[in-house]
């Protein structure tokens, strides 16, 4: 079993993966793209950076997830495990804190179509979820946890085809996620305002989501909240009335009505002013930015991959 990165140089992953080989020394490798272009290709690798789960048995899997150590890790320790754990009722507990999106099945064993169409689905989302599966002599129900959020979610009626598929894309949907070429459109056409935090380092991004989840979760049916990372998508910043290369920052777009409202630098970025600014908004006492120039408290401001 082993992970491999196929990388280009100067990539953001870099700092990520190397965090995660001081855990995993024997199981993770890193080839360069740039003078092993044969191999790359080999693997099916079009762009960079790229990650391949190799399970010691000939099958390849390309990793999709999140490009963080512990999301890498977890992944690995995932794909070592059968794509459903079969579980005694009193180890249930345990398992759905085992990971950030646990997936427990409670499957009463009249319903065996249940249990097919579950591990078909375990075995499509076992990159990103942990499944496990325990016999019961009630109705069939099926829990999904988001513990990096601590959401729950939890269906009985199973009649509609696509209702498992549905509950694993509610789990998975973070609070605040991250912003990136893959998932903008996503978030452009959701019907709701969104609110940008930009940030060179996951660390600060990472403490922004802890500081502000709260808020995210009293708008959520109204706004998108969403990190940025600069280094990356730097060049987002901009037009939405932020003053290049001046980071942490923080804005807020409404894409339905093309209004755009930059949070003033002068302001520090907590739970408490943000949700300050964002109900001025709502009552009308923030005028969107004109499109032109940045706040003046901004003035003294500098200047695709395959996951």
């Amino acid at each position: 079993m082993s992970a491999c990165y196929l990388r280009a140089p100067s990539q953001a992953l870099e700092s990520e993966w190397i965090a995660a080989t001081e855990t995993e020394k024997k199981a993770m490798m890193s080839i360069d793209c740039a003078s092993a272009a044969s191999l790359c290709r080999e693997f099916g690798v079009i762009s960079y950076p790229a990650l391949r789960f190799f399970d010691g048995h000939g099958k390849m899997t390309p990793y999709r997830g999140p490009r963080r150590a512990s999301s890498i890790l977890s992944y690995i320790k995932r794909a070592a495990r059968p794509s459903v754990t079969n579980l005694k009722n009193e180890k249930i507990q345990a398992f759905e804190s085992s990971d950030d999106y646990v997936v427990v099945a409670r499957i009463n064993s009249q319903d065996a179509h249940i249990k097919t169409a579950y591990n078909t689905l375990a075995s499509q989302y076992q990159d990103r979820l942990s499944f496990g599966s325990a016999e019961t002599t009630s109705a069939t129900t099926v829990s999904c946890f988001n513990n990096q959020d601590s959401q729950q979610f939890t269906i009985s009626d199973l009649t509609a085809i696509d209702a498992l598929p549905k509950l694993i894309e509610s789990c998975l949907t973070p609070v605040i996620g991250e912003f990136t070429r893959a998932n903008e459109m996503k978030y452009l056409q959701s019907g709701k305002s969104l609110v940008f935090y930009f940030a060179p380092s996951s660390a600060d991004r990472d403490a922004y989501v802890d500081a502000m989840r709260s808020v995210a979760k009293m708008y959520k049916e109204y706004l998108e909240f969403v990190t940025v990372d600069t280094d990356e998508y730097g060049d987002l910043a901009a037009p939405l009335g932020l003053a290049p290369g001046k980071f942490p920052a923080l804005s807020v777009q409404n894409p339905m009505y093309g209004q755009v409202f930059p949070y003033p630098r002068s302001k520090k970025i907590t739970a408490e002013l943000v949700g300050g600014f964002l109900m001025d908004i709502v009552q009308g006492k923030v005028q969107p930015w004109d499109g032109t120039t940045v706040s003046a408290d901004d003035e003294s401001g500098s200047t695709h991959d395959e996951l």
